[in-house]
């Protein structure tokens, strides 16, 4: 065969299989992008849901967080009006005396109360969102809390103040701003924030890689976090529900001691001698005393508590604390 036509059939040849070639590496590169692509769509789904949750549940706490420290404030209205009554009995728990009040618990509510005007007066709830949480999340902590260095939380402000405030709400230091409200504060979610973070990045990158081994690495990271952010979504969703529920029950308590110690407050300044009260106006003295206690008891409940360095909601305890104050509630009536 002349030489020329050994050339076009070889050339023929070759030609072919660069077609089959390439026609494979496009179906590859095809069906590489169609995997990002897929696992795209579930993240950034899922991803939507987690923040609205996320958000949702920052605005349940952020408005119980501030419930808080107002009923906190109001305490100096209780113990001013208390310290003023003269000849009161030692209440204390014994035969005669239902209604137990001891000098130490009145100055405790009188810590909280300057605590929480303290705070209220410093620039520590402009700096961010991670004071209220800090505050709805971790009553007992965040009420008599002091910083690392001894300080208390409440004579901070600023940064300073949003930094301590999430080092005592995460158990540890915390740089303020880290992440965000649920998914930055440890105590949340912080776990996952990185690994939706880095699953976001890989997911970018893949964008621009033509291999589907990768491709796939990457889908499989994506199915991973969505686990966790399911997971993530259960326990926001039940924050927000126990942040919602105890709120509710917290302002009905509070409207009723604002109502009882504004009489407490009338009765003081009008006779001051507790041999010269009523056995209705001793009453007002025990209602404000109850209220008191409950109200200290019910903004003290954590709503998250930790084990084994994983954080559980406790939706046990907020059902028994709501419970007691709608008991009390109605025996007021």
């Amino acid at each position: 065969m002349p030489l020329p036509f050994i050339l076009i059939g070889a050339a023929i040849v070759a030609g072919g299989t660069g077609l089959v070639t390439g026609t494979l590496g496009t179906m590859k590169i095809n069906e590489a992008k169609d995997i990002i692509s897929k696992a795209e769509i579930k993240y950034d789904g899922k991803k939507d849901l987690l923040d609205q949750s996320e958000r949702t549940a920052k605005i349940a706490l952020e408005n119980l967080g501030e419930l808080k420290l107002n009923v906190w404030k109001s305490f100096d209205r209780f113990s001013v009006a208390f310290e003023k009554i003269k000849n009161k009995p030692e209440f204390t728990d014994n035969l005669n005396q239902k209604i137990s009040f001891s000098k130490t618990e009145l100055e405790e509510i009188k810590k909280i109360s300057i605590n929480a005007i303290e705070v209220l007066g410093t620039g520590l709830l402009s700096a961010g969102a991670g004071a209220l949480v800090g505050f709805a999340a971790y009553g007992g902590t965040m009420a008599l809390g002091v910083a690392s260095t001894g300080t208390a939380i409440a004579a901070l402000s600023g940064v300073a103040a949003t930094n301590a405030t999430m080092a005592a709400l995460g158990g540890g230091a915390l740089a303020a701003g880290g992440g965000g409200m649920a998914l930055g504060a440890t105590v949340l979610a912080g776990a996952v924030a990185g690994p939706i973070l880095a699953v976001g990045g890989r997911l970018i990158n893949a964008k621009g890689d033509h291999s589907i081994q990768k491709a796939h690495d990457v889908e499989k990271e994506v199915d991973e976090i969505f686990e966790l952010m399911e997971v993530s979504l259960i326990y926001l969703g039940e924050l927000r529900d126990v942040s919602r529920k105890m709120e509710t029950e917290l302002r009905k308590l509070f409207a009723l001691y604002e109502k009882q110690v504004s009489i407490l407050e009338y009765l003081v300044n009008k006779e001051s001698d507790y041999f010269m009260f009523s056995d209705e106006e001793k009453r007002v003295v025990d209602n404000n005393i109850m209220l008191v206690k409950l109200l200290n008891k019910l903004t003290r409940v954590n709503l998250v508590e930790k084990f084994n360095d994983k954080d559980y909601v406790q939706a046990n305890n907020v059902d028994a604390s709501v419970l007691e104050s709608e008991n009390l509630r109605i025996a007021m009536k």
